[in-house]
């Protein structure tokens, strides 16, 4: 018999174990050196695919896939067979890892000032379609440039500042950095993008209404470009609690989303799923360690009963729910996938955590007293 954690959210349910038929997990080979062992359910993942998408196509909007939320090639070829437009990844490393695995439309979801990044961005234009985030002048100018040299196009998105995100085009900056990239012939002015996260256990009680206000938001500013003369066929906003709201403003054309492939503790402590949706689990293999790695940038709203100590305070092998995702991915080398609570293995999947190498400012010297 199966226990599957209820839409509580508590800590008691993120511990909840749910054995299944055959080996047990515990016994199986760890198939990496981290303390816990990351086990995905495959049937669960497409209930959520289908679940999202559906919603989403109701209302006429698509779907990116961000891959934080689980960082493997396979499955995000997953989501796009079922529908996602495309990824959206933070490092250039990571998406020339989707890019050679299949994927064909890619958004750096990350307005980096480096000129090495707006290089390599223009060179992963000549294998697929790729849009970066923006937030200056100076990244358009940098981006169209290495375009030019390579004879690529690069779409770029201007990223909208919410909450308290300071990587972001100021208000009073938008049009300016807007007309910048709609001037460059090497760019392609997708539009705007917006993420607001849930920052306190308020905005945890109604994230419909947050992801209500970031659309709003993001839909004025794309009349704004309008009534500029300027082109915004994208309107995007992400995040995955907050998505019910977003989808609601008329205008809005794509979401991005996360979590909402695997879900998680936090997805459930806000009703953003329930029990039977969360596609994902872990067991310690070394409870101590396991813990500190669960304990790893919770959401800013969770209590801390909800992320701290779950795996020594527990059964060994129970199955826990991990509290946030998105932390626990980068942390991990290997995912274990199965297909209905472990009916069918279907494998090990690499976990892309490839960072950036971006060189170091050279070190100031310090004139020597004397010298």
């Amino acid at each position: 018999m199966n226990h599957t954690p209820d839409a509580t959210g508590t800590a008691a349910a993120a511990r909840t174990a749910r054995g299944g038929a055959g080996t047990p997990v515990t016994d199986r080979r760890r198939p990496d050196d981290s303390p816990v062992q990351v086990l995905i359910d495959l049937a669960r993942v497409d209930r959520n695919l289908r679940r999202l998408h559906t919603r989403a196509a109701r209302h006429g909007v698509r779907v990116r896939a961000h891959v934080k939320g689980h960082r493997t090639a396979e499955l995000a070829l997953r989501q796009c067979a079922a529908g996602a437009v495309g990824i959206a990844v933070a490092q250039l490393a990571q998406a020339r890892q989707y890019v050679a695995a299949g994927i064909r439309d890619v958004v750096i979801a990350h307005p980096w000032p480096e000129p090495l990044r707006w290089r390599e961005t223009a060179e992963l234009a000549r294998h697929c379609r790729v849009s970066a985030h923006v937030d200056s002048e100076a990244a358009v100018t940098g981006i169209a440039d290495a375009a030019d040299r390579l004879g690529v196009t690069v779409g770029v998105r201007v990223q909208l500042g919410t909450g308290l995100d300071a990587t972001a085009t100021p208000d009073d900056r938008i049009l300016t950095v807007a007309r910048a990239a709609a001037a460059r012939p090497s760019l392609r002015l997708d539009g705007v993008t917006a993420y607001q996260a849930l920052l306190t256990a308020a905005d945890a009680e109604d994230p419909a209404a947050a992801g209500r206000a970031t659309a709003a938001y993001t839909v004025r500013t794309a009349a704004l470009l309008g009534r500029a003369g300027l082109p915004c066929p994208d309107v995007a906003v992400g995040g995955t609690p907050t998505a019910d709201g977003a989808l609601t403003e008329a205008g809005v054309t794509e979401i991005c989303s996360g979590a909402y492939a695997l879900h998680d503790g936090g997805m459930l402590a806000v009703g953003a799923c329930t029990g039977q949706d969360v596609a994902v689990t872990v067991v310690a293999t070394d409870r101590e360690a396991a813990d500190r790695v669960l304990d790893q940038h919770p959401y800013p709203w969770q209590r801390a009963a909800d992320h701290q100590r779950l795996a020594s305070t527990a059964p060994p092998g129970t199955r826990i729910v991990p509290p946030h995702i998105c932390a626990l991915t980068p942390q991990i080398r290997t995912v274990t996938v199965y297909e209905h609570d472990e009916e069918r293995h279907i494998g090990i999947w690499q976990v892309l955590n490839a960072q950036d190498a971006i060189p170091a400012p050279p070190a100031k010297t310090v004139p020597q007293q004397g010298s």
